[in-house]
């Protein structure tokens, strides 16, 4: 079966009521994705790129993220005025289908993955609809699967309309179909709305393919792949399930993670082996954690590159940054978009790089503010130093060549460049460049009144 014949169906126009939130449902966050991104990974990397995304509540906000998240190509949109219902959303979606067959996936189903979609595809032969279904001890809120004497599918029937036998059935629908699209164009019309939400409901078509002898096969899962959302409870749950399926693969594959129940890795983060990370620590989007990395406790790592033996020491934040081998980091340090640090750096206690590339073997161990700067090899960086590279409308640029010595308590104000090897006098304010090989000192004069302090506690006294 060649995966581009076949479309998908992507249900996203839920308020979720049950969230009680200004945020469609879709778009509820889980580690650091919406939930909408985990179905859609998953379809993609089953090689379906022809997706029809019916949206309703917070159509804007949904359609304007699944754009800057995976590109408007592969992605036709409709909306679904009022939600009438599965059935109407599906007859919404039709017209935007081109293939034979699709599969209709919910976008609250977070834990689903490729290998769900891929077994739901080859098991599609000569039957024209496959439904899937798992076994749970609490079926509540979900439709029952119920299968006649030979074991067949009967009907499904939703929470509210089943029969207290029915409701004792623990084969739940999951609400992930594969379907031939010209039979769904010709029984949609028929799905009525007589049931107790006066809703439209999809699993209804299958009643009418039953009673034309066409075939409904029904596929069993895991109920840890096809759970959906319904509240924030139940969001709490997913997050669990996701957080331990992510952290167990890396653990599997050489990560040592101290304590699993604390640390947050993101669905498409990479991680080499024997990298060890602490407890409270968060890797989040793209992130690429090379081998025998150290992540203390209580870092916060985002869409950044860490390459071999580096370290990050406690309570470190590092957003879009690049760091390279043998490098130290922290603790409490920032490192802001942009920032490239290279080899064998130290970069200390509460210091804040921002937009600058840091040369190998440089150090910037305390107290420092580093924005929009270029600091060369083997620079020194002084406690209290800061770059003055905002002016209040732009920003600029500071150069510090390789070799430099910036004593502490320094003032770059930018735009400056600080020549090879040159030394900067503690306590200075730079204001212009220094030339290579030169001592900077800019220094009000000290002045020293000798006895001033005994002829001050004589004034006290005489008082």
């Amino acid at each position: 079966m060649r995966a581009n014949k076949i479309s998908a169906v992507l249900l996203a126009a839920g308020k979720g009521v049950r969230f009680k939130s200004d945020l469609p449902k879709v778009m509820h966050k889980l580690i650091d994705k919406p939930m909408i991104y985990y179905p859609l990974r998953a379809l993609l990397r089953a090689g379906i790129e022809d997706i029809v995304v019916v949206l309703g509540f917070g159509a804007e906000k949904v359609k304007e993220y699944l754009i800057s998240e995976f590109g408007e190509k592969i992605f036709s949109f409709v909306i679904q005025k009022d939600q009438k219902g599965t059935g109407d959303a599906v007859r919404v979606a039709l017209p935007k289908v081109g293939s034979e067959k699709f599969i209709i996936v919910y976008g609250d189903m977070p834990l689903i993955d490729e290998t769900i979609i891929l077994e739901l595809m080859h098991s599609f032969g000569e039957e024209k609809f496959v439904v899937t279904s798992f076994l749970t001890e609490d079926p509540y809120g979900y439709g029952r699967i119920v299968r006649d004497r030979k074991d067949n599918l009967l009907k499904i029937v939703e929470e509210r309309d089943a029969t207290d036998l029915e409701k004792n059935i623990k084969e739940v629908n999951a609400g992930l179909y594969l379907c031939s699209t010209r039979l769904v164009r010709k029984y949609i019309g028929k799905i009525k709305n007589k049931n107790s939400q006066r809703e439209y409901y999809f699993p209804d078509i299958f009643q009418y393919a039953i009673s034309d002898h066409i075939d409904v096969k029904i596929l069993e899962s895991k109920r840890e792949f096809l759970l959906g959302a319904n509240n924030r409870v139940e969001l709490s749950e997913i997050l669990r399930i996701l957080q331990k399926r992510i952290n167990t693969a890396h653990m599997v594959n050489g990560v040592t993670i101290i304590s699993p129940d604390t640390v947050y890795i993101g669905r498409d983060v990479e991680i080499g082996r024997d990298t060890v990370i602490y407890p409270n620590v968060f890797i989040l989007g793209k992130s690429e954690i090379g081998s025998n990395v150290v992540i203390e406790n209580g870092t916060i790592i985002a869409d950044s590159k860490l390459s071999d033996s580096v370290t990050v020491k406690a309570y470190c934040y590092i957003d879009k940054a690049i760091v390279l081998k043998n490098s130290i980091i922290g603790p409490f340090a920032r490192l802001r978009p942009d920032t490239i640090v290279e080899e064998e750096v130290h970069i200390g206690n509460f210091v804040e790089l921002k937009k600058t590339h840091i040369g190998k073997g440089s150090k910037a161990n305390h107290l420092a503010y580093l924005g929009d700067a270029e600091i060369g090899d083997g620079v020194n960086v002084g406690a209290g130093t800061i770059t003055c590279n905002y002016d209040g409308e732009r920003k600029y640029k500071t150069v510090l060549e390789d070799g430099v010595f910036v004593g502490s308590d320094t003032q770059l104000v930018a735009p400056v460049r600080i020549g090879r090897n040159a030394y900067i006098g503690a306590g200075s304010t730079i204001t212009e460049d220094v030339p290579a090989n030169s001592l900077a000192l800019s220094r009000v004069v000290q002045k020293n009144i000798e006895g001033w302090v005994l002829k001050r506690k004589k004034k006290k006294i005489g008082r």
